[in-house]
């Protein structure tokens, strides 16, 4: 997968570098961009992905971080049909806020991708998109990577329960906004 990283003062977006392994990075390999996709800084070509991330930080003033992944059991639900991923999980509905759903196919690395992905995802945080893999957003890197975490884990439950042939029971529509608010207001506090 990828991520990238908006700073809204200088409009410029770190985002990591196309075919250069996560194990054999280091921080000069990541590439440096403008809302238009032109490489400011960088020694490397961007991901194919490019569009993908980019269409956030135009579209969405609220969002300063994405991550693509293609994580093994959300992906699952990429081959799946249009049936979104369902919210059964109480800490994955606080970080992801919603049923996650399915953007239609569209070919890797494309301006239809973003498009469609964009849609799916809508005023939400993550869309899983057919045969590819899953998108998470959110106003912070740690929320993006929160709200990744939390649709693998749900989307594993669900497989899980799914496998006992059993159809998971899901939340409530207004508990999960209730949760989901929650999580973004709780603030550590000293004891």
């Amino acid at each position: 997968g990828n991520i990238s990283i908006l700073n809204r003062e200088s409009g410029f977006v770190a985002i990591t570098p196309s075919a250069v392994p996560y194990a054999e990075r280091s921080i000069e390999d990541i590439c440096v961009v403008d809302l238009d996709g032109t490489i400011i800084e960088g020694n490397w070509k961007t991901t194919s992905e490019t569009p993908l991330h980019l269409i956030y930080y135009r579209k969405r003033p609220d969002i300063t971080a994405v991550i693509h992944t293609h994580a093994l059991k959300a992906t699952v639900f990429s081959i799946l049909g249009n049936d979104p991923l369902p919210m059964v999980l109480n800490e994955a509905a606080m970080g992801i806020g919603g049923a996650v759903p399915i953007a239609p196919y569209a070919r890797p690395g494309s301006n239809e991708l973003a498009e469609v992905t964009f849609d799916a995802v809508g005023n939400g945080y993550a869309a899983i998109m057919a045969h590819h893999g899953l998108i998470t957003v959110g106003p912070t890197i740690e929320l993006a990577f929160t709200t990744s975490a939390a649709v693998e884990a749900t989307a594993a439950t669900v497989i899980m329960a799914r496998s006992m042939g059993i159809e998971p029971k899901t939340l409530d529509n207004e508990e999960v906004i209730v949760l989901r608010n929650m999580y973004l207001k709780h603030k550590p506090q000293k004891a």
